[in-house]
């Protein structure tokens, strides 16, 4: 009796083991639209606070001038606005020479705070509008480095623009058409697009929306790092068709860190030459087809 009690006991102990029931794998939830638009926010107001608005005053030679004209209307005084972005705590900044070329004063006006992005109605007082100096600027790259005396000042750091990959997501930040503080979305159109045949200057292509005024703004990836400075456009209309270049964030530290390390000694100097004289942007210039991002 006390055996067949032990093996009723052990039947009935299995059942209730084998009724247990057996914990279920934990399911992640895929992510929606919302999570993807509060990624983008989150690294547009990042990001935004180190894109700054240039404007530069200069002179330029008038090329159609009259040879009897007055020797003084040969030189037109010219206003330009672009766009930089802050590499450094300390101010330093980088943008295209084209925004800067021939400036005899250059002025920064500084993002808002992140704690003012959160409002409707951001600080846009004379406060924020700073003096820059010229550091040095590669013509063949069309780069340039310029700097304001700040301290303290979010900055973004380089991506490594060799890992770029065709149809990678990315964010044009800048101040198209004087609009300080913009921001669009494209895709890398392509990693490596050679404008000029004769040219060693290698683009990265983005559908992103650029307009004039984007000069010198970042291209961002989805880390918030800078993968490339939004350059020129092609363009038969005169706004964004979709065909925007921007400089390879390779290149763009490598000239970085050239003119930082020779411009405190010979500033405003091209320290990258080349064996020709004529610059790729120059060329685009005398195209119907192309509009530089002044």
């Amino acid at each position: 009796m006390m055996y067949r009690a032990f093996l009723a006991s052990l039947f009935v102990t299995a059942c209730v083991l084998g009724q247990v029931p057996t914990p279920k794998p934990a399911t992640v939830e895929a992510p929606t639209l919302r999570d993807l638009s509060e990624s983008l926010q989150q690294l547009s107001r990042r990001v935004r606070t180190s894109v700054v608005q240039i404007f530069s005053t200069g002179y330029a030679s008038v090329e159609d001038a009259d040879s009897t004209a007055n020797a003084a209307a040969l030189l037109n005084k010219q206003h330009s606005t672009g766009s930089g972005v802050i590499l450094s705590a300390d101010g330093f900044i980088v943008t295209n020479a084209h925004v800067v070329r021939g400036a005899r004063r250059i002025q920064v006006r500084l993002p808002p705070a992140e704690t003012e992005l959160a409002g409707r109605r951001p600080n846009t007082s004379d406060s924020r509008l700073v003096n820059a100096k010229l550091i040095g600027q590669d013509k063949e790259s069309d780069l340039a480095v310029i700097k304001i005396e700040r301290t303290n000042l979010p900055h973004l750091a380089f991506g490594n623009s060799d890992e770029l990959k065709q149809g990678e997501l990315v964010m044009a930040f800048g101040n198209p058409l004087g609009l300080e503080g913009s921001v669009s979305m494209g895709v890398v159109s392509s990693t490596s697009r050679q404008i000029k045949p004769d040219s060693s200057m290698i683009y990265i292509q983005t559908d992103a929306p650029i307009n004039p005024g984007n000069s010198g703004g970042p291209l961002i990836d989805s880390d918030g790092k800078i993968v490339g400075i939004n350059t020129f456009i092609l363009t038969q209309s005169g706004g964004s068709e979709g065909l925007g270049f921007a400089v390879p964030s390779n290149v763009v530290k490598n000239v970085y860190e050239q003119i930082r390390k020779e411009g405190g000694r010979t500033p405003a100097i091209t320290f990258i030459t080349h064996s020709k004289p004529e610059l790729v942007v120059r060329h685009l210039y005398e195209s119907i087809y192309s509009k530089n991002l002044y």
